[in-house]
């Protein structure tokens, strides 16, 4: 089945800066820091014009983050006020560990206009979350119940979350941990693992239950990712880069979107034909326990037909 395509991406990720202080244990991270992979920060003139290619075919979301924590990037302010101005019905979004959401970084980015920040953070327990993202929780959780009480005090109406990818490690704490956050007013939510197109070789052991294929994946036909230097990988899980679609610098938006190198890939993932597709679409797997985790109307419609 063909996903409808717009005129350009629906949503669309930013990495403003290359690099991130965790080494989580369901990323490719620490792979691709060691490898010999270019690094660096997007120049100001490559992000306006990225962000005025999309004011012509404005997308549902923008975030502000790519393969890397956001907050390690001290423009992420100046950068969503940008986004904010040119495209102010567009949400701007960021993920982050919360190990760098100062108070003063929040406010920043709430006077920027930011309209969702989401905090992984994997566990309450110290231990535990150093084991599964590298560091102990202690600091994410002060920052994330400081940023909410920043939230109430300058009455925003920012979307923040709190989110978990489940493993093995942490399924058993979402309860108690849903109870906690709720009790800040802030929102739990848990997503899929995926064994990122195959760079996650851990990925069986940590999952609860099976994993699964993407199948007919709609990421290429709803999804844009750019990296720093503009390059535009096929999808979030493509870390080591191997299939670039083309440079959104030296392109417009709308020139790779429609391209003939992503067209291909949507015409061999929407006829499920994997001898067409690139070795990280037919590697690409994902948890198949929609009750361990949220995972929109499939996790819903699973759950519906097991109560019957």
């Amino acid at each position: 089945m063909r996903h409808p395509l717009t005129p350009g991406p629906p949503r669309v990720q930013i990495q403003t800066q290359a690099g991130c202080n965790g080494r989580c244990i369901f990323c490719p991270n620490e792979q691709v820091l060691k490898s010999d992979l270019e690094h660096g920060r997007m120049p100001l003139e490559m992000f306006h014009k990225i962000v005025d290619d999309l004011a012509k075919t404005p997308p549902r979301r923008i975030g502000m983050y790519m393969q890397n924590e956001p907050l390690l990037d001290k423009r992420l302010p100046e950068l969503t006020k940008y986004v904010t101005d040119r495209i102010p019905d567009t949400k701007t979004q960021v993920i982050t560990n919360g190990t760098y959401l100062t108070e003063e970084k929040g406010e920043a980015l709430l006077d920027a206009g930011l309209k969702q920040l989401k905090c992984s953070l994997q566990s309450l327990d110290p231990e535990t979350n150093r084991e599964i993202m590298g560091y102990d929780s202690r600091k994410g959780i002060e920052n994330c119940i400081t940023f909410q009480k920043l939230i109430k005090k300058k009455k925003s109406k920012i979307d923040f979350r709190v989110s978990m990818v489940v493993t093995n490690k942490n399924v058993d704490e979402i309860p108690k941990t849903r109870k906690f956050w709720a009790k800040h007013g802030v929102r739990l939510v848990t997503s899929a693992l995926e064994n990122r197109g195959g760079n996650i070789s851990e990925a069986e052991k940590l999952n609860v239950g099976e994993m699964r294929s993407m199948g007919n994946c709609i990421r290429p036909s709803r999804d844009m990712m750019i990296l720093f230097n503009g390059d535009v990988p096929l999808c979030c899980v493509d870390w080591h880069r191997t299939e670039i679609l083309g440079n959104v610098y030296t392109q417009s938006v709308q020139e790779v979107w429609h391209g003939e190198a992503v067209g291909k890939v949507r015409v061999a993932l929407a006829e499920e034909d994997t001898s067409r597709m690139p070795e990280i679409c037919r590697d690409c797997s994902e948890s198949a326990c929609p009750n361990a985790h949220r995972r929109g109307l499939r996790g819903i419609f699973s759950r519906l037909a097991a109560a019957f």
